[in-house]
């Protein structure tokens, strides 16, 4: 079984001291259906008591709080996760799933929060065109998510430098270009606006070809009657499934932002991140 070895270290420099910093940190993997977590620790400089708790997509999330002044903050978190088999289910499961299921009202009032607008995905003028603009023809949920993931991809290029953790999907879809977080933003919506009940995962991905630090990925996941959870990767169409390492689940990337704080002090200087993902063995 394919085991991974990841290291997320996050940095943030202030220009003078800071007091009273206190963070939420979505970075630690949990053992669930999708994986299983052999190790995971969470370190922080200066050194803090660290506190747990579960927020309402039963993600862990660690907490501290740091009295002393700083002017620099280090947040590294440690994990080995073994993934799970592969996630998709073959074609022929995707297409038992109807449209009319998903008019259902147990369906509808079960998965309402990945059913409507939030934070960061929404629809209207630019994702209405954009559907248009892809001419998908329906089939069954299952077949058009499939053909859904391959557009988004083809439709947007992966480019860094161009959107931020809070760029609008209008805006991407106006210079057709983003990041992992853009791309199943995108994706997301185009499925909501369609009626397919679809989440937001964090997390981090095994790239064999890559040598060297990495970065945070996100992806996504829609709920089909008789199916569950699939998930769908437009970054990476048709995924080999087994090298995700997931850290959350939320609507959007604001609900799972790996480090979300307040503090004293002056504005951030600065913040960097590296991650480094391995693998260990395979059996």
């Amino acid at each position: 079984m394919l085991k991974l070895r990841v290291s997320h270290r996050t940095e943030i420099r202030y220009p003078g001291p800071v007091v009273e910093s206190v963070n939420h940190v979505r970075l630690t993997p949990r053992t669930n259906d999708r994986q299983l977590v052999r190790e995971a620790r969470l370190t922080t400089f200066p050194e803090a008591a660290v506190s747990t708790y579960r927020d309402a997509f039963e993600n862990e999330v660690a907490w501290f709080q740091i009295h002393q002044p700083h002017d620099r903050l280090v947040i590294e978190s440690h994990a080995t996760v073994e993934p799970a088999p592969p996630l998709r289910p073959n074609t022929a499961a995707l297409t038992l799933a109807s449209w009319e299921a998903l008019d259902a009202a147990d369906y509808r009032d079960e998965l309402a929060d990945f059913l409507a607008p939030s934070t960061l995905v929404s629809w209207g003028g630019a994702i209405d065109a954009f559907d248009r603009e892809l001419g998908i023809e329906a089939g069954t949920p299952g077949e058009w998510l499939v053909a859904a993931e391959l557009a988004v991809a083809g439709a947007i290029v992966y480019a860094p430098g161009f959107t931020h953790t809070d760029t609008p999907i209008e805006r991407v879809l106006q210079i057709r270009r983003g990041v992992c977080q853009d791309l199943a933003q995108t994706f997301i919506a185009l499925a909501r606006r369609r009626g397919i009940a679809t989440r937001y995962v964090s997390g981090w991905l095994w790239e064999p070809t890559v040598e060297g630090p990495t970065e945070s990925h996100a992806w996504a996941e829609a709920f089909l009657p008789r199916a569950g959870w699939v998930q769908f990767d437009p970054t990476h169409p048709d995924p080999d499934l087994t090298r995700y390492a997931r850290i959350g689940v939320g609507r959007d990337y604001a609900d799972v932002p790996p480090v979300r704080g307040s503090y004293v002090g002056p504005a951030t200087d600065s913040m960097s991140v590296e991650v480094t993902v391995e693998r260990l063995d395979e059996s």
